[in-house]
């Protein structure tokens, strides 16, 4: 027996002070023999079953019974008290917890409110695909979201819809439903248990630099891009440059594609969104960043009936505060 498996053991009961008992070596190993054969008595059923369902499982491909107080996973990365942006904004952390996320958990925490702008703070570890998402108590309950689980500190605004000196901040891991699969076509549909996420959660206020601060111009945007060719390009800066863009062109019986980027701190969150015509297409996102590597294209298709003019108005909007944190931007108009 190795260390190893002792530890996996004993695991849920470390905290316990162990009873007396000169044989409890012999009862582990016992135990843990007693444990083997079970998984490999479920591991070849699941074998038959899969094989007689025309599947074929590689060595050591069987799924392991979920078993998470034997699963050592590391704690997440520590969110400092303060820091300071790139564009030298100041973040003071006025609250912080951690949440083990695996589908069902749901935390409220309070934190001061001085009327500063407020930001959420999120960092993660584990194989799992469990994020929080976060809102003010009493307020949507879809204001933000984190990404996938990362390392890297990810930083998301807070909609703080009343005034107070205190808000709750509801931090919620529950899903609505669960993925499952069929070993075939009549067999049950069997819940998928996917592996928990550990998050570092805070929440910090920041201060408005006094001036502007500007960040550099987005790279050229390529003239080129996957059969696509560049037309024509737009530049500016949020919010001085208003909070619209539109191209006004003829069709030639292909297609246009609309493609945008920028830069600044607050890049990620200026959300574009696009009208045709005046119709509005109900597609949106966020602008992109390019620092390096390939160019992150989202590009949006629209048809151009040839001799047919077609307006393209894309609109700008920032989510959450950017007193004195403008975002330049641009924004390419493609033909193919």
């Amino acid at each position: 027996m190795t260390v190893q498996e002792l530890r996996d053991e004993l695991r849920g009961r470390a905290e316990a002070v162990p009873p007396a008992n000169p044989a409890r070596p012999a009862q582990v190993r016992a135990r843990i023999r007693r444990r083997r054969l079970r998984r490999s008595a479920v591991a070849g059923v699941a074998v038959a079953a899969l094989a007689s369902a025309g599947f074929l499982l590689l060595p050591g491909t069987a799924q392991r019974p979920p078993d998470h107080t034997a699963v050592a996973v590391q704690p997440p990365p520590s969110l400092p008290e303060s820091f300071t942006a790139p564009d030298g904004t100041a973040y003071r952390r006025v609250g912080a917890t951690s949440m083990r996320a695996s589908g069902k958990e749901r935390i409220t925490i309070k934190v001061p409110y001085t009327g500063k702008p407020l930001d959420v703070a999120g960092a993660c570890v584990g194989e799992g695909t469990h994020a929080p998402r976060f809102h003010v108590a009493g307020g949507p309950k879809q204001a933000g979201f984190f990404g996938r689980c990362s390392r890297q500190r990810q930083l998301q605004p807070l909609h703080v819809p009343k005034s107070g000196s205190a808000v709750e901040i509801v931090f919620d891991a529950s899903t609505s439903g669960t993925a499952c699969t069929r070993s075939n076509a009549h067999a049950a549909c069997v819940p998928q248990q996917d592996k928990p996420t550990e998050w570092s959660l805070a929440v910090y206020e920041w201060t408005p630099p006094p001036q502007p601060v500007v960040p550099d111009r987005p790279r050229d945007l390529p003239s080129r891009l996957d059969g696509w060719k560049l037309e024509e390009s737009r530049s500016g800066s949020w919010p001085q440059d208003g909070d619209s863009v539109t191209f006004d062109v003829t069709g030639d019986g292909g297609k246009l594609g609309v493609d945008q980027i920028c830069t600044g701190d607050l890049a990620g969150r200026l959300r574009f969104s696009l009208k045709v015509n005046g119709e509005d297409t109900g597609s949106s996102g966020d602008c992109g960043v390019w620092e390096d590597g390939a160019f992150p294209s989202a590009m949006n298709e629209i048809e151009a009936p040839a001799g047919r003019r077609v307006t393209i108005t894309i609109s700008l909007d920032m989510r959450g505060e950017h007193t004195n944190r403008p975002v330049r931007w641009s924004v390419g108009l493609y033909r193919k």
